[in-house]
């Protein structure tokens, strides 16, 4: 018996660029599912199906399935009405962290750099996509070469990523290049 999955509460930017490289995937590798907000359904799904782009179809092809959406509940909503006078954070950002105290979740799945560090003080761990990629490595999911290649895809797809971000991924991973 595995040990127990870890609760984890997603922005959209994560699963958009997982999507874009096609390896949406090494989120329900690594958490068994996710839930979202509607604020985040809103941003990856309708909003990115209304410019027809192909990430928003994949995302919604596992809604339901491994991508779980919930409405944050009116206590929750009141509770946290502080973090909508946070300018720097965006709608899904918000939403999606006031979800996390909602279904009192583990991990937040974000890379704005904000919304991580709000996170923090929320008492909810955040992990970007390249550390969804580097622990997808550590659990075998995928190769230490696939961690590469897919590192370099999200590059490639317009992922930011700062170098010395890369370099900590490689080292931590034990790969030189």
């Amino acid at each position: 018996m595995g040990k127990p999955r870890r609760v984890a509460v997603s922005d959209s930017t994560p699963l958009i660029y997982l999507a874009k490289i096609g390896r949406l995937g090494l989120v329900k590798d690594v958490f068994g599912k996710v839930f979202i907000p509607e604020a985040v359904f809103n941003e990856a799904v309708v909003q990115g199906k209304a410019l027809n782009i192909s990430d928003a179809y994949i995302i919604e092809g596992f809604v339901g399935a491994w991508i779980i959406t919930e409405r944050v509940g009116p206590e929750v909503e009141e509770e946290y009405r502080f973090l909508d006078t946070n300018l720097k954070l965006g709608p899904g950002e918000k939403e999606a962290l006031k979800l996390c105290k909602q279904l009192n979740a583990d991990c937040f799945i974000a890379d704005d750099r904000e919304a991580r560090r709000v996170s923090k003080i929320l008492n909810v761990s955040p992990i970007g996509t390249c550390g969804i990629i580097a622990q997808s490595c550590k659990q075998g999911s995928i190769t230490r070469v696939e961690t590469i290649q897919i590192v370099d895809d999200l590059v490639k797809a317009g992922f930011r990523l700062d170098p010395i971000v890369y370099r900590r991924i490689l080292d931590e991973l034990g790969l030189s290049i």
